[in-house]
């Protein structure tokens, strides 16, 4: 499958290794992604990125790496979910006509796909409290895959989906990601981006949210997740 290589603001055609470990995209040295709003889309990425480095490291099974991974596992499924319903979509439609575009959303398509296999087998073997070396090759394997994956999403498709969707269109996405209109997933998915963020970045991200849902996450959601999350 033919892809974009990252980095080049407007999509070329080019070879693009979906296996090769790509560098982690912190948040103080992503530059451009072409609109503001994208900070929260960064940290989460971020926070995905922070949790299968942790459970990388940490190699073990038992009860805090399991509940980790389970948090972990249900915050990537409903990111990919939220973004194939609120982002894919629509940008597919504003790119009828960009042969290049439409290369860099199969590419995006493909590579979500390797990853939702190595994430069921991590998932099976957490399950079934697999030997922990067992466990370290394959998170190392869906950490390689998903870092990948998401350093060409912040290289590429978020510059591309800047330029070609209007201000409401970026905002209903950022919308969709941190949690719609369902206050379950925000109470889950917003203070679990926070937990790792700098404080400038949290600073940010709070900014941006309604204010009884800062209110929220600022008295409740965030001193709890932290007081419920077990150190590995």
């Amino acid at each position: 499958m033919r892809s974009v290589s990252p980095g080049e603001g407007r999509p070329r055609l080019g070879r693009h290794d979906a296996a090769a470990p790509q560098p982690t995209a912190s948040l103080q040295t992503i530059q451009c992604t072409g609109w503001a709003g994208w900070t929260l889309m960064n940290a989460i990425h971020d926070a995905l990125r922070r949790d299968l480095d942790e459970l990388t490291r940490a190699a073990a099974s038992g009860a805090a790496a399991r509940a980790r991974w389970i948090v972990f596992r249900d915050q990537l499924r409903f990111h990919f979910a939220a973004e194939r319903a609120a982002m894919w979509p629509q940008v597919g439609a504003k790119l009828t006509g960009d042969p290049h575009g439409h290369a860099l959303l199969e590419a995006m398509e493909d590579e979500r796909g390797l990853i939702g296999p190595l994430q069921a087998v991590t998932d099976d073997a957490f399950t079934m409290d697999a030997d922990p070396e067992r466990l370290r090759q394959l998170l190392i394997r869906l950490r390689t895959r998903l870092t990948s994956h998401l350093a060409h999403e912040e290289a590429d498709a978020l510059p591309l989906i800047s330029q070609i969707m209007s201000q409401g269109e970026l905002g209903g996405i950022a919308r969709a990601i941190r949690g719609g209109h369902s206050i379950r997933h925000a109470a889950a998915t917003v203070p679990w981006t926070l937990a790792g963020a700098s404080p400038g970045v949290r600073t940010q991200i709070l900014g941006q949210l309604p204010a009884p849902t800062r209110f929220l996450c600022q008295r409740i959601w965030l001193p709890r997740h932290i007081r419920n999350t077990l150190p590995l």
